[in-house]
């Protein structure tokens, strides 16, 4: 790990050691206990912003969003028009059956907004950026750049870390919305095929269902999950000592950010809605 961690952490690991040495339990804490010294410096980074590293910070950030959030687009919307187009048609087809129309908003609201649309965005991104970079950091990694970087006063978890955090952050929030759009016009549109339903009355429903609290939870949802997935994928990289660990900690990036991601939105579901 950096040397920007300190000794403390050294010292918090060393007891576990002790204590649990030997077992699955000190892995498991001591892998507890580098995440968070990570998390912590990486935060910490912030206070060291000057204004000499606002244009490096800012070409890193567009870089990010242009690759994360941009050149995911194409596959984002063909996703989203499928399940926005099966949603609708379902609804549209069965729930008038069951005099049930004005369920229709709220359905698409459960469906797309609060669950489909923050879930699905997180996993491409995780698919496509997430371990990308990871891969650009174990690379970086071997190639002693984190360490020159060190070596010149320069910490590297200013320059390579936050910024990917915050065009992680921003890309995450703008793709859930337009997913949310694409999902819900764009479905509508393919859905016009097969029924027929009038566009006034589909978007009242969708008006009238759609709360704050909505809003509210799917951008607590795409914080976290930004948040998640870009710690996440650059700890793993940061934690890379040879070729032979990069294939295997790009899985484990993969793997563990989509375990979280998927405990997060969870529990803000449960959080805002029961």
């Amino acid at each position: 790990m950096s040397n920007f961690g300190g000794a403390t952490q050294r010292s918090v690991n060393s007891f576990f050691k002790r204590y649990f040495s030997g077992t699955a339990v000190n892995r498991t804490l001591i892998g507890i206990s580098d995440y968070y010294w990570f998390t912590r410096t990486t935060f910490r980074a912030l206070l060291t912003i000057k204004k000499k590293h606002l244009d490096a910070l800012f070409i890193v950030v567009i870089n990010q969003v242009r690759f994360t959030g941009a050149q995911a687009l194409p596959m984002l919307s063909l996703i989203a028009l499928s399940i926005g187009a099966m949603t609708i048609i379902e609804a549209i087809t069965f729930l008038p059956k069951l005099g049930q129309d004005n369920f229709i908003g709220n359905l698409l609201r459960l469906v797309i907004v609060r669950e489909m649309g923050p879930l699905i965005t997180a996993i491409i991104v995780l698919a496509r950026s997430g371990s990308a970079i990871t891969a650009e950091m174990c690379t970086q990694k071997m190639h002693r750049e984190i360490d020159s970087m060190e070596m010149m006063g320069i910490n590297p978890y200013l320059i390579m870390v936050l910024p990917r955090l915050i065009g992680g952050v921003i890309s995450i929030t703008l793709l859930i919305i337009y997913f949310d759009v694409v999902a819900i016009v764009g479905g509508y549109l393919i859905s016009m095929m097969t029924t027929s339903f009038p566009f006034s009355t589909f978007m009242s429903h969708i008006a009238r269902s759609l709360t704050m609290a909505d809003i509210l939870a799917t951008l607590v949802k795409a914080v976290f999950s930004g948040l998640v997935i870009a710690l996440t994928c650059t700890y793993y990289g940061f934690k890379t000592e040879s070729l032979f660990q990069i294939p295997i900690n790009v899985s484990k990036a993969v793997i563990r950010s989509l375990f979280v991601v998927f405990i997060v939105n969870a529990f803000i579901s449960v959080l805002f809605y029961l």
